[in-house]
């Protein structure tokens, strides 16, 4: 007893009892025996201490021959053969269990733990009682606790970044080398020195012969760039390519979505080479890899893409410094689709194994104005697809007339669509006193119409916060993708206050939801529940013609879902979109101002570092509550992928809107 060098009396009289209790309590007989002798042990013992004033040589001479005494244990014989028996704390975890069965058989959990916690409060051990007594009485701090130490230990074990590491930090954090600079002098053996980073963001780039810049453009070699896009994603998937068998490393294919699109940027104060020039006008050609197929029919899945609506993996290909416009549009669509079929298989090697790879684009990031332009259709009031105008959208047939089958391949521009649809309900909602459209109007309706549209925006301002139908500063207004989906998220609401039926709204808000799923569609199902909506629309509000747009979706969507070759959601241009804020940002605080050409060179590496593979791959996920859907959303879903884990494309980007 001495030997344990226990905290006080109460504490060794305890370890003694259990002490005899393990080693000479066989059966609830012995053990109640022995607990009825050794408590009447412990009374004597604990009133010959207290009589000796509790020290240690007054208690051993007064009490000499007590001590030299004999005390009987109540079992039959303490005899035993076999191996000497071990003290509790020194025999086995299967050890422990045997011989703690019978307790825990007997005696209740509560009991146990309440008895572990009053022990370790006796043995002075008060912060574990306490920490035994938080955990039993809620399960999760058991949890926390565990994730406290874990943390504690890797901190203190913590390893140095490695250069790739770091600059994943870099990229994630927006960073700059001056700021670098600054984190990293607070702790030098954790951040490797910058020098290795510019070595790690030369990987993320094509080879400098295959980039040309000039002071008003940027670009890569398509080649070059899908080769060093399928090389930095070969990295990350090294542990599932090494597992493929011979015929399949021999038939991957890569599936990318590519786009061009138009904005408006600032205008800085820096010379160009000849006159004539401006940089007020941006436009970028990007693409976005989507999935890594092989097999037979393409059907088995290596990788695809966990946010194929963000920026995170969207590759620039080029930008020029000029105005939007149909011939521009016509030329970059030629110049790229040349350089898709130019292409030749990208080889690699991992582990001295060779994977081929060959290569799929399909031009689905495009807005209105660029199927107008590739299609040759030169009024944005016709449908690019079936040819047909405004006066004939709202005749409703059952029959789809499809004229040009280009048209198809271009999607639904699902982030477009969106505000497209928002802004045609709010403008019905303007007329809606009239029931006027392109008729001549008096000053009266003018001035009617003007005060309806004011009140609806003011309520919106009041009730919502939204500035609805308002002009920005330098261009564009305020209907975003934001705007919109803050207005489809409420039906009811939408509906009190722009006075437009509640079944049309929250039939669009279906349907803008089945769309930008990122999920299969039923196109028949679909095809029904659009053309029901078309036919309620006609009903309602037969004097004011559908938008292209709507006209579009009600009655092209089921053609365009059945031919496209991934879920329509997942073929998004939200990433191409978002791309033409970075490029403000990128331009304004990541780029060198002395020289035009140098400008241009460093917003095109931050373009390419911000969406390279391997670090896009390693870049830590948002947490983020599972997206729910309408009953009428998952009834249009196929049931193979109404469950799946496949991205959602409106989920990713709800922070990024656009303007035009």
């Amino acid at each position: 007893m001495k030997d344990e060098n226990l905290p006080n009396f109460n504490a060794k009289v305890n370890y003694l009892e259990s002490h005899l209790l393990l080693n000479y309590g066989k059966t609830g007989e012995d053990i109640k025996n022995l607990k009825q002798r050794f408590a009447l042990f412990k009374v004597v013992l604990k009133e010959k201490w207290e009589k000796s004033h509790r020290k240690e040589e007054a208690f051993l001479k007064n009490n000499e021959s007590w001590l030299n005494g004999t005390f009987q244990l109540p079992i039959k014989s303490l005899n035993r053969p076999g191996r000497p028996s071990k003290c509790f704390h020194e025999s086995s975890e299967r050890s422990k269990r045997r011989k703690t069965e019978e307790i825990r058989s007997t005696v209740g959990d509560d009991v146990i733990v309440h008895a572990a916690q009053t022990t370790l409060s006796v043995q002075g051990q008060r912060y574990a009682s306490k920490i035994l007594k938080e955990i039993t009485n809620c399960p999760s701090r058991a949890h926390e606790y565990r994730k406290a130490v874990d943390k504690k230990g890797n901190k203190e074990s913590a390893a140095p970044l490695t250069p790739l590491q770091a600059l994943t930090m870099f990229v994630e954090a927006d960073l700059t080398r001056r700021q670098y600079e600054i984190i990293r002098n607070t702790n030098k053996t954790f951040y490797p020195p910058y020098y290795l980073l510019l070595e790690a963001k030369q990987k993320c780039y094509p080879p400098k012969e295959c980039l040309r810049v000039t002071d008003t453009c940027a670009e890569s070699c398509l080649q070059s760039l899908i080769d060093n896009t399928v090389t930095r994603l070969s990295i990350f998937l090294e542990e599932v390519l090494l597992t493929l068998s011979e015929e399949d490393r021999n038939s991957l294919y890569i599936i990318c979505k590519w786009g061009c699109d138009g904005s408006q940027q600032a205008q800085y104060k820096q010379k160009f080479d000849s006159d004539g020039k401006s940089d007020a006008n941006l436009f970028l050609s990007s693409f976005v890899p989507l999935r890594i197929v092989c097999g037979k029919n393409n059907k088995k899945v290596i990788w695809h893409n966990p946010t194929p609506s963000s920026p995170r993996f969207c590759r620039p290909i080029r930008f020029q410094f000029v105005k939007e416009s149909t011939d521009v549009t016509k030329e970059e669509i030629r110049y790229i689709r040349e350089s898709v079929n130019a292409l030749k298989p990208t080889e690699i090697n991992l582990n001295q194994i060779k994977f081929s790879f060959k290569h799929s684009f399909e031009m689905t990031m495009v807005d209105g104005k660029v199927c107008n332009a590739a299609t040759g259709t030169k009024s944005t009031s016709q449908c690019y697809i079936c040819g047909a105008t405004q006066k004939d959208f709202n005749n409703i047939t059952d029959k789809e007339e499809t004229s040009n089958l280009t048209g198809v391949t271009f999607g639904l521009s699902v982030l477009h669509a969106r505000i497209r649809l928002f802004e045609s309900v709010l403008h019905l909602a303007y007329k809606l006193p009239l029931k006027k459209y392109r008729k001549r109007k008096t000053h009266e309706e003018k001035q009617l119409e003007e005060k309806t549209k004011k009140h609806i925006q003011e309520r919106f301002r009041i009730e919502t916060g939204l500035l609805v139908d308002m002009p920005k500063t330098n261009f564009g207004n305020t209907n975003d993708g934001n705007t919109s989906r803050r207005f489809f998220e409420n039906p009811h609401l939408a509906a009190d206050i722009t006075g437009i039926n509640y079944e049309l709204i929250y039939r669009l808000k279906v349907i803008l939801e089945t769309i930008s799923s990122g999920h299969k569609i039923d196109s028949q199902k679909y095809d029904c529940y659009a053309k029901e909506t078309a036919k309620l629309y006609v009903s309602l509000y037969g004097w004011h013609p559908m938008t292209p747009t709507m006209h579009k979706i009600l009655t092209h969507g089921a053609t365009i879902i059945e031919n496209a070759l991934l879920p329509i959601g997942q073929l998004s241009e939200e990433a191409a979109e978002a791309r033409n804020k970075h490029f403000r940002v990128y331009r304004e605080n990541f780029a060198r101002k002395f020289s035009r050409e140098q400008c241009n060179l460093d917003v095109y590496h931050r373009l390419l570092l911000s969406s390279d593979p391997l670090i896009s791959s390693l870049r830590p996920k948002k947490t983020s509550i599972p997206k729910t859907f309408c009953p009428e959303t998952i009834n249009m879903l196929m049931p193979a992928d109404s469950n799946n884990n496949e991205p959602d494309s409106d989920d990713e980007q709800q922070d990024e809107s656009i303007t035009e």
